[in-house]
């Protein structure tokens, strides 16, 4: 009997350490932004109408650690400001910013056919994380402005914007111009000590979309291009001729790995072979993002993987080919070590 008693308290107890707000029966919505969430989801009372305050009576998930919480009561103890923006968003997607620096990315959606409204946050750090840096080694080329074309894929939260901003940051430190376009806007670059600058464009504010953004880039003089995301194939045409014309660009895509980006981005650009020879001539890298939860005694943290994969003479020839099904055999021979890296962040 003892022993079971101490198998149900040994349980209890990694079950607590697992999610600290397993046994609360409220928490504060102002502490949960400001501490280690990563995630917030509220679900108000109410309908979605906004005097009908949809924060009051509101119930939360919160995710740390990579692990989602209960649902529990929560008290809307934030900002009047951020309260204002949830009752009466700008646009279905959009960012904020903290009092204490620190940024929001919001997503707020109806269900039920609008009889009532959901509302995802992301909390980012309050300083955009060295990612770069610990990945330089693997990718030195990058390390400066050269001219080409990126492809970052992972799926949503695995740290995808997280990469883009550190290497935005490394870019600036170099004097470049960065400009980037993103829906919404999350990580604000700046720096007093970088010599470099940022034009930040985000969709549906400053540009009508993705694909005009990057094309009026072109005429902005920027040095680093950053595409948030491409989603279809104007947007893919478009990334392709800024990184022709010289310009370091990198842009996420939806896929399921470093050579599926490239499948996923000839997919989009169409079957012309003239557009897989330009690809070939501009493609640099992929990247891959990984996330999953990890537990250390007592702390909750995430491992993030990072796949890479080069350009090489035999890549360029496979995509001049339209066989990315075939990418891997241009890094038979490698070691996973010059490939792979996992940070516990």
């Amino acid at each position: 009997m003892d022993a079971q008693e101490d198998r149900t308290k040994s349980s209890a107890e990694s079950g607590k350490r697992r999610h600290p707000h397993t046994a609360a029966d409220r928490i504060s919505l102002k502490e949960a932004l400001g501490g280690e969430a990563t995630d917030v989801h509220l679900f108000p009372a109410g309908s979605s109408t906004p005097e009908d305050a949809p924060l009051s009576a509101a119930k939360a998930r919160v995710r740390i650690g990579g692990v989602l919480g209960p649902l529990t009561a929560v008290d809307a103890d934030v900002d009047g400001e951020l309260i204002a923006l949830l009752n009466n968003p700008p646009k279905p997607d959009f960012s904020t910013g903290l009092p204490s620096g620190r940024r929001l990315r919001v997503a707020i959606r109806t269900v039920c056919s609008g009889i009532a409204r959901e509302i995802f946050i992301r909390v980012l750090p309050e300083t955009i994380p060295p990612v770069f840096g610990k990945l330089a080694h693997l990718l030195p080329e990058l390390a400066s402005v050269t001219p080409g074309l990126v492809l970052v894929s992972g799926i949503t939260g695995s740290g995808k914007s997280t990469l883009l901003a550190s290497v935005a940051m490394r870019h600036l430190e170099l004097g470049a111009h960065v400009v980037t376009v993103e829906d919404p806007v999350e990580y604000l670059l700046h720096s007093k000590t970088t010599t470099g600058y940022a034009s930040q464009r985000e969709v549906g504010l400053d540009v009508p979309d993705f694909a005009s953004g990057v094309k009026m880039s072109l005429r902005e003089d920027p040095d680093t291009i950053i595409v948030g995301e491409i989603r279809d194939r104007e947007t893919a045409l478009a990334t392709l001729t800024a990184a022709e014309t010289g310009h370091a660009v990198f842009a996420t895509v939806h896929a399921g790995g470093c050579f599926g980006t490239v499948d996923r981005f000839l997919s989009l650009v169409g079957g012309n072979e003239f557009e897989a020879m330009r690809l070939a001539g501009v493609y640099l890298c992929g990247i891959h993002v990984t996330s999953n939860p990890a537990e250390e005694k007592q702390g909750l943290f995430v491992d993030r993987t990072y796949e890479i994969f080069r350009s090489n003479d035999a890549a360029r020839t496979h995509i001049r080919d339209r066989s990315a099904h075939r990418l891997w055999q241009a890094r038979l021979g490698t070691s996973e070590k010059d490939w792979k890296l996992t940070i516990r962040s």
